[in-house]
């Protein structure tokens, strides 16, 4: 229970107003109360006082998007995304991750090599495992894939970085700022052309940018099923890959790496001792996501757009608009490329891929999914961009799936 022993004060903050459930993307599908946030946080301080509901407790800690909807309307200021991470962390801590959740953290992520050899087996049999959709929007998977029949991202012919993560640069020479590009997993091995335009957007702009050889999963992953110290190890070997670098800012493509580097890192080593903390909390005061970076720091100035003056509405990223204010820069990019914009209704709701739910309940996840695809639909637009690669994959399976004629791209790919 030590992991939990923190979380019984916040807990008992909770007056049980209901404020959280209006935005909470697993309540809205399900209307269970332990699939709310205050229900969760009601079996969450039982939990914590030694109460044990078994299942039901489980499910309700695992249906959670951590979208952040809910601690953003909570007028008590509870928390409820941290507790949700306390009580996995908890469950992993006393029963072990969840099964073939434990070679994906710890011998995959962890290892370039090892994922290059997954990426490589998988390019070999996509033919056996994939079919192309008609439509152009990816690949639909021959049989059931953790919960259904997905379309994904058509596998790239090579990864952004190849299978050992090896050190790429462009720009000019002593061009500025001097830029470090996290990639990310999915960029890397899914969506490697997100990567290029990042950094032909950064480029274009005169940064000096560069991917250092080495850098791993950001650790959101393992975090969000509750392996801390996987997390931990992750956090570590990045910090040493870019610290080495002399970099003015460390930038992302993806919402979800940025909000790990920039706002989960100093907690991840909070227990370490201060000189520890203050070297994550330098780490992450030079992590900037990409739009921003863009949009505030280079001064990128516009062009043609790469859509062709397409007109595209905008997905705010959970990881980004909630938990780290960034709305405007990504929207500001959109009208500078050319492109006409147009606001879908409700762009920060969750699109059904957080918290790892799509992994564990696919179904879910897609009745959430659904909502979002609606919304795109009304707006009229031709082209849904966000910032967060994880959101592309889970919209554009969405678009498949709902009968959408829209495509999904990131931001900087208009650019």
């Amino acid at each position: 229970m030590t992991i939990l022993s923190d979380c019984s004060e916040m807990a008992r903050r909770c007056v049980r107003c209901g404020s959280c459930r209006s935005g909470c993307p697993a309540y809205g599908v399900v209307g269970r109360e332990g699939a709310s946030p205050r229900g969760r946080v009601a079996l969450i301080g039982a939990r914590a006082g030694g109460e044990d509901f078994g299942d039901a407790y489980l499910r309700s800690i695992r249906e959670c998007t951590l979208c952040g909807s809910c601690a953003a309307a909570c007028p008590r200021g509870v928390d409820v995304p941290s507790l949700v991470l306390a009580a996995r962390a908890q469950a992993v801590e006393r029963d072990g991750l969840p099964a073939g959740a434990g070679f994906v953290l710890n011998g995959l992520l962890g290892s370039p090599s090892r994922m290059g050899l997954v990426f490589r087996l998988a390019s070999t049999l996509r033919g056996l495992v994939m079919k192309s959709d008609p439509s152009g929007g990816g690949a639909v998977t021959r049989f059931d894939l953790l919960g259904g029949r997905r379309c994904l991202p058509e596998l790239p012919p090579a990864p952004f970085l190849g299978g050992g993560r090896a050190a790429r640069r462009e720009g000019p020479a002593g061009g500025e700022p001097k830029v470090g590009f996290f990639a990310g997993c999915v960029i890397n091995y899914l969506l490697p052309r997100v990567g290029e335009a990042s950094f032909r957007a950064l480029a274009g702009a005169g940064a000096s940018v560069e991917a250092p050889a080495g850098q791993l999963c950001c650790g959101m992953p393992a975090l969000s099923l509750g392996d801390r110290e996987t997390a931990r190890s992750l956090a570590l070997r990045n910090m040493e890959v870019f610290e080495q670098g002399g970099y003015d800012y460390v930038t992302t493509a993806c919402a979800t790496c940025t909000h790990a580097l920039r706002g989960l890192y100093t907690d991840l080593f909070a227990g370490d001792g201060g000189d520890m903390i203050a070297r994550a909390a330098a780490f992450s005061s030079r992590v900037m996501d990409i739009t921003e970076l863009l949009a505030d720091v280079t001064g990128w100035g516009g062009g043609r757009g790469g859509a062709g003056g397409a007109t595209v509405t905008y997905h705010d990223p959970c990881h980004l608009a909630r938990y780290q204010g960034v709305k405007d820069q990504p929207r500001e990019l959109i009208e500078r490329s050319g492109n006409r914009f147009v606001e879908m209704r409700r762009p920060c709701s969750c699109c059904g891929l957080g918290g790892g739910l799509s992994l564990t309940n696919y179904r879910m996840s897609m009745e959430i999914t659904r909502e979002k695809v609606e919304n795109i639909k009304d707006s009229g637009a031709q082209v849904v961009a966000t910032a967060c690669p994880g959101c592309m994959v889970q919209i554009g399976d969405g678009l498949h799936r709902f009968g959408a004629e829209a495509k999904v791209v990131h931001v900087v790919e208009l650019l």
